[in-house]
């Protein structure tokens, strides 16, 4: 197998995890050797627990203990993380691929994996997983936009999106047009929002 020059430029991180410490050191070499940044973690709770936000494909073995493959990929889903996932396992079957499938899992390999097919499955799926990253840096972009308001410019953002003009807040919140318009402008400023049809958008398809 020939094996491209590491080049860990690439901010997606592989994140290994398995109860079986020789797999997961095998498969740390693999994809190191191929360039790859990787993190490798023995069961799902220890990689939830050191999970930092950043994209990333996680390559889980089905069958560990007390949190099975299953059910890390239900808590991916459920906590919204931004990575993609592959699942290993010693007995692939159709129920088996249609089950972790619909659990959120992009791919399946049977073990002992091919390491030439392992590392071109990964590499499909971080092609497909591009988009996915993408909205996230986008939702993730507007959370820290949002968090920069002050209670007030949230309040009249919240007002804004129920379609209240700078007038009726006025009068809802007891304050001046001026005042209202004021904050207005901040809460345009800080969220990137031209106009209060992006405004409406942006919170509609990026917010959680």
């Amino acid at each position: 197998m020939t094996i491209p020059a590491p080049d860990r430029s690439n901010s997606v991180t592989i994140h290994v995890v398995d109860d079986d410490r020789g797999i997961r050191e095998a498969l740390r070499r693999l994809l190191y050797r191929a360039g790859y940044s990787v993190k490798t973690h023995g069961s799902g709770a220890a990689f939830l627990e050191s999970y930092d936000g950043a994209p990333g494909c996680v390559i889980l073995d089905l069958a560990m203990p007390q949190m099975r493959g299953e059910a890390l990929l239900e808590e991916i889903t459920r906590r919204q993380l931004n990575v993609v996932a592959l699942v290993l396992t010693g007995y692939a079957t159709i129920e088996s691929a249609v089950r972790v499938t619909r659990a959120g899992a992009l791919d399946l390999l049977e073990k002992p994996f091919d390491n030439d097919r392992l590392l071109s499955t990964l590499g499909n799926a971080l092609s497909k997983a591009q988009p996915i990253f993408a909205r996230q840096a986008l939702v993730q972009d507007y959370q820290q936009r949002q968090a920069s308001l002050t209670p007030s410019e949230r309040n009249v953002m919240d007002l804004i999106l129920a379609g209240l003009t700078s007038q009726d807040i006025a009068a809802r919140l007891g304050n001046s047009k001026k005042t209202i318009d004021i904050h207005r402008a901040r809460v345009m400023q800080k969220m990137g929002a031209g106009t209060t049809a992006e405004l409406i958008v942006d919170w509609t398809t990026l917010r959680k």
